[in-house]
């Protein structure tokens, strides 16, 4: 079978386990959520977007170590990709590490300038960094984002 074929068999295949569980997620099973989503990360390994949706669940859950080891490996895979950069600074912003987290957030932004989540999360770093300017900046750019 030519080597395209098995890629995009695969790439179709860990689509589904991501999608069934987002499915999980909502449903509230976050444990078979996280089963998936390893699946999909096993089958396809270039995407990142299954290890960002287990480092989002380890934040919600507490596990920050846990979370940042999965989202250090999303970024490996895809060093822009704007929700893992996101959730990482929201574990170095949770650490209480707001340089870090502010710098990562920009990270974010500039991968991309319509994630509203990563614009109010910069805000709460600027702010907690005494960056007036730049809290304010980040603000008017979410509060722009969600009308």
């Amino acid at each position: 079978m030519p080597r395209q074929t098995v890629s995009k068999i695969n790439r179709e295949s860990a689509a589904l386990s991501y999608n069934h569980a987002l499915d999980l997620i909502a449903e509230g099973n976050t444990i078979e959520a996280e089963k998936e989503l390893l699946k999909a990360s096993e089958i396809d390994i270039e995407d990142a977007d299954a290890l960002c949706e287990i480092g989002r669940l380890r934040i919600n859950n507490g596990r920050l170590n846990s979370a940042a080891a999965y989202l250090d490996e999303a970024l490996l895979r895809d060093c822009e990709h704007a929700g893992a950069l996101n959730n990482r600074a929201v574990v170095e912003f949770l650490c209480g590490r707001y340089e870090e987290a502010a710098d990562m957030f920009r990270s974010a932004v500039k991968a991309n300038p319509e994630l509203a989540d990563a614009w109010f999360n910069l805000a709460d770093s600027c702010e907690e960094t005494g960056d007036l300017e730049g809290m304010e900046e980040a603000r008017l750019r979410y509060q722009a984002l969600k009308t």
